[in-house]
């Protein structure tokens, strides 16, 4: 099997195609392919890092890739972050002969009536379109009907912290008494950024211990860090850039808060469910999912003054964000396993094999 994109970023969905060709392994033999921008790179590093095998191709000339996947590959599965990637990837699989499957990591979002287009064409080289949550799987058969589309939950293995809350906190600059609030997403328009610091005031205003630990990449990041030293907040908000220890970061964190305006099913709130971290999140479709329509502390995206009060209730209510976090951690288990996700991918690519009873190998390259 190759799971491949060529998103310029595979941020979260890198992660996710790592996850599931590890948790498949005992099934099917997986590559990781992915063009070669500075995020695919880093995605092919991750991939032999953990034992994977990879192929890096160009995206701007894909017949080297396309005789490849003739020679080596039983199933392409193209991992798109959103709607206009991956279409010249889908076209080669089929054109390759190769059954294709294409993950969609985000909503449908596509408004423009040329790439409204392009994905319905994208759509006959698909055999089968995998929605990572329900509200996600609802926004695309409500334009393309049910036929070719499949749900199968985003899911996640949880990494164990190595490292010890007090030194974590203390690396960081946060004192003990203080609750440190973590926000782990790319620095882009979606993950709600500008609502979350117009927000941190008026938490300050009412948990004066308050701190916020911002951690990820992306084109706001420069200018989001001067607006925080603009608005004299450098003490209370941190950025962190990229992290690779994002367990021990959480292992600290008394609040983990998301404030996106659109999310497929995010993996950092799983991660914060399976860690046993409370939760603040906006209420759009995958994120609702994640916490659950019960879940108490929600707030509405693009909001400030909803998603401080959500913060202000989680941290002044620690009975409270305590239950939350245990209801959260059994929520993780029950349907947000990486192994149950990728059980259910293994059993979509065997229903589009030759012979689904056998396991068909990537062949050596």
């Amino acid at each position: 099997m190759v799971l491949a994109t060529d998103s310029l970023q595979p941020s979260g969905l890198g992660e996710h195609m790592l996850t599931l060709a590890q948790s498949m392994s005992g099934r099917f033999d997986a590559v990781i392919a992915a063009g070669e921008s500075e995020g695919g790179q880093g995605l092919l590093k991750s991939a032999a890092e953990a034992g994977l095998r990879v192929k890096a191709f160009e995206p701007y000339a894909l017949q080297p890739f396309k005789t490849w996947l003739t020679q080596y590959a039983d199933l392409l599965h193209v991992h798109a972050g959103i709607g206009w990637e991956g279409h010249d990837l889908t076209r080669i699989g089929k054109a390759a002969g190769l059954p294709v499957v294409r993950t969609e990591h985000l909503p449908y979002l596509l408004t423009s009536p040329v790439q409204q287009a392009e994905y319905r064409a994208c759509l006959l080289s698909v055999d089968r379109v995998i929605t990572v949550s329900r509200a996600a799987y609802d926004s695309f058969t409500s334009r393309h009907g049910v036929d070719s589309f499949a749900l199968v939950l985003n899911g996640i293995e949880p990494k164990v912290s190595r490292g010890k809350r007090k030194d974590i906190r203390s690396s960081l600059g946060i004192a003990e008494d203080a609750q440190m609030v973590l926000t782990v997403a790319r620095f882009t328009p979606q993950k709600g950024y500008r609502s979350l610091l117009e927000a941190v005031p008026k938490v300050l205003a009412q948990v004066p211990r308050s701190r916020f630990v911002w951690v990820g990449e992306g084109p706001e990041f420069p200018e989001l860090g001067t607006e925080v030293r603009e608005a004299d907040l450098a003490d209370a908000v941190t950025l962190l850039g990229h992290r690779a220890d994002v367990p021990d970061l959480l292992s600290a964190a008394d609040l983990v808060v998301l404030p996106s305006l659109f999310e497929g099913l995010p993996l950092v709130l799983l991660e914060a469910m399976a860690a046993g971290v409370p939760v603040v999140a906006t209420r759009i479709g995958g994120s609702v999912e994640a916490v659950g329509e019960a879940h108490p502390f929600l707030a509405q995206p693009a909001n400030a003054d909803d998603l401080a009060a959500a913060i202000v209730a989680a941290l002044s209510d620690p009975v409270a964000a305590r239950i939350a976090a245990e209801a959260g951690r059994q929520r993780f288990d029950r349907t947000f396993k990486a192994s149950r996700m990728a059980a259910e991918t293994a059993d979509l690519y065997s229903s589009l094999l030759p012979t689904p009873s056998s396991q068909p190998q990537v062949r050596s390259a």
